[in-house]
C-alpha cells in the first residue's frame, strides 16, 4: 500500500507536537519562562504548552476528516449472516 503524503505531515506533525511538551524542549523553554513569566498576561509556560496541544488535536481532527486511511464509509457493506452448523 503507498503512504499518502497526508500520512506523512499527520506522522511529523504529531511527532514534533510531542517533542515541544517533553522535558528536554521544556528546559529549554523554561529558561525563557524564567526572564519573561508572563506572556499577554499568562503565564508563559502555560501557553507554550497549550500551544502544543492544540496542535496537535487539530492535527487529529484533520486527519480524521481528510485521510482516506481513517474514512469509515469505505467500510459500509452489507452485513450477511452465516449459518453455524450445530454445536
Amino acid at each position: 500500500m503507498k503512504k499518502s503524503k497526508g500520512r506523512f505531515w499527520f506522522y511529523l506533525i504529531l511527532l514534533i507536537g510531542v517533542l515541544m511538551v517533553n522535558p528536554p524542549v521544556v528546559y529549554m523553554v523554561n529558561e525563557y519562562c524564567v526572564a519573561h513569566p508572563m506572556l499577554f498576561g499568562w503565564p508563559t509556560m502555560f501557553l507554550w504548552l497549550e500551544f502544543w496541544y492544540i496542535v496537535m488535536v487539530a492535527d487529529f481532527l484533520i486527519a480524521a476528516f481528510t485521510l482516506k486511511e481513517w474514512d469509515c464509509h469505505q467500510d459500509e457493506k452489507e452485513i450477511v449472516p452465516v449459518e453455524r452448523k450445530p454445536l
